[in-house]
């Protein structure tokens, strides 16, 4: 297949985060931020995580610029900051600075809202507008847990969606069709907020779920669903111009752009040809699938996994902070995970980074600048 140039431009996502802020200034005009995403937000999205130096006591700086960089390598037109491991509110806003800092305008750049209560909530959201996030992911899990109705989530949405003039883009968790139906109720009422402007279909769904909100939504907000199987369906039939906020990293890398390739020509209506991308990249797609919708289901992710692929594809890795959690929300990282890791890139054409993993476990810059493994403390998400 002919190779195509990266999706992403840096003059085109200066423009576009330029962009953002203006339309923010409009927030009263009802469809102004929702014409902005459809004209900007389009394409893959990747979910970037922190490095930690390899004492993890502090950020990486230079590992986390060099992720950024090679987030747009990849192509992909934004980058949904998670701040994964960060322990103070202090060191997440270090980290959100840093992305949007070396962001500059060349890729969008979300933050996430889903602190403990409002009032946390509320100072990321200024945080991230004053900081130069382009957009919100909104979802304030803490407060949810306890709401005793419909109306109250909805007023818990709400009072974050309006505090802010950023477009907001919503999780959606809907799982099946079965268990659908208060979230799209909530969700449809949301959609007609002038600065929400899409919704994520998160891992796993069901098509039947899949369906549903996209009848209720679509004709608000841009679909973005998490599984690329269902991408080819509802796009030619619903504004599914975007999938993201994964580690999309393991189905592609900056040379062989696949999930960029397949998002790039369904927006454009040529199916078939999105569909030899798709025939392409499916064996990686499986095997993600099948390594992740488990953990999900348990309220986890392979985190040092995720990271793994990144690397593999020419990110900086390096082992995250220990999560204390159990290897059913966290599994290890063994050498075998590795190797299936590596050979599953192999079976679609993409050579991984032949570099030891040595180098993974403290990051590429930390590595570079002489750090190795022995000088590390104990890494219970690796061996």
């Amino acid at each position: 297949m002919e190779k195509r140039k990266p999706v992403v431009k840096s003059d085109h996502n200066k423009s576009a985060a330029k962009k953002t802020v203006k339309a923010g200034k409009g927030r009263g005009k009802l469809g102004s931020l929702k014409a902005w995403a459809q004209e900007h937000y389009k394409g893959i999205e990747n979910l970037f995580m922190p490095s930690f130096t390899p004492d993890f006591k502090a950020l990486d700086e230079e590992g986390i610029r060099h992720d950024v960089r090679n987030s747009i390598r990849h192509g992909f037109f934004s980058m949904l900051i998670s701040g994964i491991g960060v322990r103070t509110d202090e060191e997440n806003k270090r980290f959100i600075k840093i992305v949007c800092e070396e962001a500059n305008g060349k890729i969008l750049t979300g933050v996430m809202i889903s602190q403990k209560n409002l009032a946390e909530d509320l100072d990321m959201i200024r945080y991230a507008e004053k900081i130069g996030g382009t957009h919100l992911f909104m979802y304030p899990a803490y407060s949810l847990r306890n709401a005793e109705s419909e109306e109250a989530a909805y007023q818990i949405y709400a009072e974050r969606i309006r505090a802010t003039k950023l477009p907001v883009v919503l999780y959606g968790n809907f799982n099946t069709f079965r268990r659908s139906g208060a979230s799209v109720r909530i969700f449809d009422r949301l959609a007609d907020l002038p600065n929400v402007v899409a919704v994520k279909l998160t891992q796993p769904m069901n098509m039947a779920a899949a369906f549903h909100v996209c009848e209720r939504l679509g004709d608000r907000l841009l679909i973005g669903p998490v599984n690329l199987d269902f991408v080819p369906v509802l796009a030619k039939h619903y504004r599914a111009q975007w999938s993201g906020q994964w580690n999309v990293e393991a189905v592609q890398s900056p040379e062989k752009p696949y999930a960029v390739e397949l998002m790039r020509e369904l927006n454009a209506g040529r199916y078939d040809e999105a569909m030899e991308v798709y025939r392409q990249l499916e064996p990686a797609l499986i095997a993600f699938y099948e390594l992740q919708a488990p953990l999900i289901v348990n309220g986890g992710h392979p985190w040092s996994h995720m990271k793994y692929f990144q690397w593999c594809g020419g990110g900086n890795g390096g082992l995250l902070r220990d999560l204390h959690e159990p290897v059913e929300k966290v599994p290890v990282l063994d050498e075998g995970a590795r190797k299936l890791i590596r050979d599953t890139y192999r079976k679609v054409g993409i050579t991984p980074v032949e570099v030891p993993d040595e180098e993974f476990m403290v990051g590429k810059t930390a590595y570079m600048r002489g750090a190795r493994a022995k000088d590390m403390p104990k890494t219970p998400a690796y061996r």
